[in-house]
C-alpha cells in the first residue's frame, strides 16, 4: 500500500490543456523529459450492495493503451480540499479480467477487499472513465511531480460528464513546491481546484453524493 498525493485542477476546455502543455514554465520544469501519451479506459466496480463504497473504497479495472490490465483500489483519505487529495492506494497487474472478488491475485489489495467482501461475490460495474492522457515528469525545486493532462468523459447510468483536467502527483520530495507550481499554473490558465475525483464525478451522475 502507498499514499497517493495529488493536486487536481479543472480546465475550461481542451484548448486550455493545449496551452498548459506548451507553457514555457512547464517545459522548463520538464527539463527535456518527453511527453508521453496514453489512452485509459477504466470501469469502477463494487458489490451489488455497494459494500466497498460503504467502507469508502473505490476499485477500478483499467485497460491501458498497451493492452495491459491493472486493478487499482483507493481508500479513505481526507477528502479533496482545494484540489488536493491524499488517499491510500493499492495496485496490481492482472493477466485477465475477473468476475468475482476472490479471483484477485494474492496480495495486500485482495486481503483488504476480502476482509469485507465474500470471495464469491460478483463484481458489479458502477461507472466508466474514458480519456486521453498526456504525461510530463517535472522537476520542481527538490521535488518531482508527474503532470497529467486528461481529456475525455465519465459515463454512468446513460449519462456523461466531460473531463478536462490537470493532475500533479507527487513522486519525490515535499509537496510545497508542487502546490506553489499548481497555484501559479491555475492563476495563469484559469484552472479551478477540482471538488471531486473522477470516481466522485461518476457517483454524482448516479445521484450519490459520496466521494473517495
Amino acid at each position: 500500500m502507498g499514499i497517493e498525493e495529488e493536486i487536481k485542477l479543472t480546465a475550461a476546455s481542451l484548448a486550455v490543456l493545449d496551452a498548459v502543455a506548451v507553457d514555457p514554465v512547464v517545459l522548463a520544469a520538464a527539463q527535456g523529459n518527453p511527453v508521453r501519451e496514453r489512452t485509459f479506459l477504466a470501469t469502477y466496480h463494487d458489490t451489488p450492495d455497494h459494500r466497498l463504497l460503504r467502507h469508502r473504497l473505490a476499485f477500478r479495472l483499467r485497460q491501458e493503451g498497451s493492452g495491459e490490465l491493472r486493478a487499482n483500489l483507493k481508500g479513505t483519505g481526507g477528502g479533496m480540499v482545494d484540489g488536493l487529495s491524499r488517499r491510500e492506494e493499492w495496485e496490481e497487474r492482472l493477466s485477465a479480467p475477473i468476475q468475482q472478488w476472490g479471483e484477485l491475485p494474492p496480495g495486500a489489495m485482495r486481503e483488504r477487499i476480502l476482509a469485507i467482501v465474500d470471495p464469491e461475490t460478483p463484481l458489479q460495474p458502477l461507472l466508466v472513465t474514458d480519456f486521453q492522457r498526456r504525461i510530463l515528469v517535472l522537476q520542481l525545486a527538490e521535488s518531482r511531480a508527474e503532470m497529467a493532462l486528461d481529456q475525455g468523459e465519465v459515463r454512468a447510468d446513460g449519462k456523461r460528464h466531460p473531463l478536462s483536467e490537470v493532475e500533479l502527483e507527487r513522486l519525490e520530495g515535499s509537496l510545497a513546491p508542487i502546490q506553489a507550481f499548481a497555484e501559479d499554473l491555475a492563476r495563469r490558465h484559469g484552472l479551478i481546484p477540482s471538488r471531486h475525483s473522477k470516481f466522485g464525478l461518476g457517483l454524482s451522475l448516479l445521484g450519490m453524493n459520496e466521494d473517495i
